[in-house]
């Protein structure tokens, strides 16, 4: 049911603009549109919780959104983790190609297209980095924060992991036929194999930072910068390359993280543990 409603509300707010973006519909919708559909997640997770467990059910769920206490080893992750990965495939496309990467080529004039070119993109990174985690929050609490629980508690942190992403990865499918979304230069079945190998990785940090959606919240954005900053989409380089090397790195730290055990669910930490950085 929670997906059925999450998929319901999201894809009647972008199909229309979608639609309208390939000639097939004569309408005109406001581009703020668009940021209405990452709160159908959140609006489902909320009236699934309050079905099951009323308003205690309902605040344990929001309550996570404001979990920021967390060792500072795992916000040195989640800040550093997928840029760091972003600049090794980077590095890797030079080495197999030759042609020095243009660091300097990023989308973030996409982005915020009225941003002057003739400053640097750079200063636009903390405006976008906040502007992503108040985006990414609606989307986790319904993804991590409602649905993963649920499913690990049935299947396991891997098997919920794989189903959490694929079922992320098919959401977002209308917004390959949006011509302003970023997803409408990428092919879909390297978007899908993404988002099911990043699932993993967001369910280690979910797990890990005792079931935080500020923590996974952040993870998102910081993935989202990588891609936007850094020299890899199809639009911005010209290939698929950087891209595809890019998300082998990251299925990569997928397997280790499995072989190792690493997905299991953890305790909450305890205060006194997250002050001395234990």
């Amino acid at each position: 049911m929670f997906y059925l409603l999450a998929f319901a509300v999201s894809w009647s707010i972008v199909i229309p603009p979608s639609a309208a973006s390939r000639g097939l519909i004569n309408v005109q919708l406001p581009g703020a549109v668009g940021f209405l559909a990452p709160l159908a997640p959140m609006l489902a997770a909320m009236l699934m919780s309050w079905r099951e467990g009323g308003a205690a059910e309902l605040k344990r769920l929001l309550r996570s959104i404001l979990a920021w206490r967390a060792a500072p080893r795992w916000y040195a992750v989640i800040l550093l983790g997928f840029p760091l990965l972003a600049l090794i495939a980077v590095v890797l496309s030079f080495v197999i190609t030759g042609h020095r990467p243009d660091l300097s080529a990023n989308y973030i004039h996409n982005v915020f297209p009225r941003f002057p070119r003739n400053l640097s993109p750079w200063l636009l990174f903390l405006p976008f980095l906040v502007f992503s985690i108040v985006t990414s929050i609606p989307e986790e609490t319904g993804w991590r924060g409602f649905a993963l629980p649920r499913l690990q508690r049935s299947w396991g942190p891997l098997l919920a992991s794989l189903v959490v992403g694929s079922l992320w990865g098919l959401w977002h499918l209308p917004d390959f036929f949006y011509l302003q979304a970023v997803q409408s230069g990428i092919s879909f079945p390297l978007f899908l194999a993404g988002t099911v190998s990043t699932s993993i990785l967001f369910t280690w940090i979910f797990n890990g930072t005792g079931g935080s959606l500020l923590m996974v919240s952040i993870l998102h954005s910081s993935f989202n910068a990588g891609d936007v900053f850094l020299p890899l989409l199809p639009q911005v380089t010209g290939t698929t390359l950087q891209l595809a090397l890019y998300l082998a790195l990251i299925t990569a730290v997928a397997v280790i993280l499995i072989v190792f055990g690493r997905l299991q669910v953890r305790p909450t930490p305890r205060l006194t543990d997250l002050a001395q950085g234990q």
